[in-house]
């Protein structure tokens, strides 16, 4: 799968929620970005579930920066926002399934599975999910997704 041709795609309806809220929205994708293997609709719903957290949680005025790039033989998928941010407690617990932090009590939905089954779904693509946040400054989640395995099998098959 190309990555900069297919991660556009899947973040165009959520600009439109973005600029609802009153949200500026940033997308930085650059176009060399490696193919890599990967099931798009499963990856597109971790990829959507961070997006969609970041749109819900952060104020009217706020940015959503979804980003792209690789490093380390990984290729990165980071959404960040400058919404509240989440306490040193709550980021040990936030991929436990049915676990809603102190935001998630102030709205009535959801189930607190989302961020357990972006987990699931990167570690499924071979990757991991990594969190970067403090209280007050926001949030960046990233999807680490594994280059080389998609390399490697295509030298097996030569």
């Amino acid at each position: 799968m190309q990555l900069s041709g297919w991660l556009p795609r899947i973040l165009r309806a959520w600009e439109e929620a973005a600029r609802d809220k009153n949200l500026a929205w940033q997308i930085d994708i650059p176009a060399d970005l490696p193919v890599i293997s990967a099931d798009p609709l499963r990856l597109a719903s971790a990829v959507e579930n961070l997006v969609s957290n970041a749109i819900k949680y952060t104020p009217s005025g706020g940015e959503v920066l979804v980003r792209a790039e690789v490093d380390s033989g990984e290729a990165l998928i980071s959404v960040t926002d400058d919404g509240s941010g989440i306490s040193v407690d709550e980021q040990q617990k936030i991929f436990e399934p049915f676990y809603r932090g102190n935001q998630g009590r102030r709205f009535k939905q959801g189930m607190g599975l989302g961020l357990s089954i972006t987990r699931d779904l990167a570690e499924a693509h071979g990757g991991r999910i990594s969190l970067n946040s403090e209280p007050g400054n926001g949030s960046t989640f990233t999807i680490h997704l594994p280059i080389e395995r998609l390399n490697q099998a295509i030298e097996n098959q030569l």
